[in-house]
């Protein structure tokens, strides 16, 4: 990255409806676009939500639960879930300022969550095909972005301890059959979402700092 290029800075949210969290990232994605800011990576939780990706052949929901909202978006990928007990990461920042194109940014994102998930001794393999983190041929992390005009959105999501139940209702990301695991499910622990989310900052500032 060039010297002179400034690097996001880092909030953490705690826990957030879905709706508040994508106006926030449409806010900051404006202001990026103007010149105004970096960017800004958000770090959180969300209470219960499903959403359907912009890849709609693979949106796939099997039944709608009491109470969850169906909520359609523009990042890539297709169905997933999103609920307590699972950190989120939304990245929102200019991608060539930072020396990345879409692949490398991907790929970036998913090292995060590979080495938040390794600091809780999971053993998590990054994948491009089928995309995601997962530990065996179980899935742990679902990443999904959209670019406009240089600009990401949206980001990953990652199973510490959250109510796979909720999974159930869709077919994740078009993969018929894919099991679903979370770092407690692996680990036999139960997971400390406050300290997962300094955790994950902490990691982000370095990666940041790195690039």
């Amino acid at each position: 990255m060039p010297e002179s290029a400034a690097r996001p800075e880092v909030r953490l949210l705690g826990r957030i409806g879905y709706a508040e969290a994508l106006a926030l990232q449409e806010e900051t994605a404006a202001a990026v676009k103007a010149g105004a800011t970096a960017g800004t990576v958000f770090v959180l939780e969300h209470d219960p939500v499903i959403t359907l990706g912009g890849n709609k052949p693979i949106n796939k929901v099997l039944f709608a639960p009491p109470g969850v909202d169906l909520v359609q978006t523009d990042r890539g990928g297709g169905t997933t879930v999103h609920n307590p007990g699972q950190l989120v990461v939304y990245p929102v920042m200019a991608l060539r300022p930072l020396g990345f194109g879409v692949k490398s940014f991907v790929a970036w994102v998913l090292e995060l969550g590979r080495e938040l998930l390794a600091g809780y001794d999971v053993d998590a393999v990054c994948r491009q095909n089928p995309l995601g983190l997962w530990v065996g041929e179980r899935k742990i992390a679902s990443l999904g972005i959209h670019v406009s005009r240089g600009v990401a959105t949206h980001g990953i999501a990652v199973n510490l301890d959250n109510d796979l139940r909720l999974f159930d209702a869709i077919v994740p990301c078009g993969l018929s059959g894919v099991a679903m695991t979370s770092a407690a499910l692996e680990t036999g622990r139960p997971m400390d979402m406050a300290q997962a989310m300094a955790r994950m900052a902490a990691l982000v500032a370095a990666g940041l700092a790195r690039l």
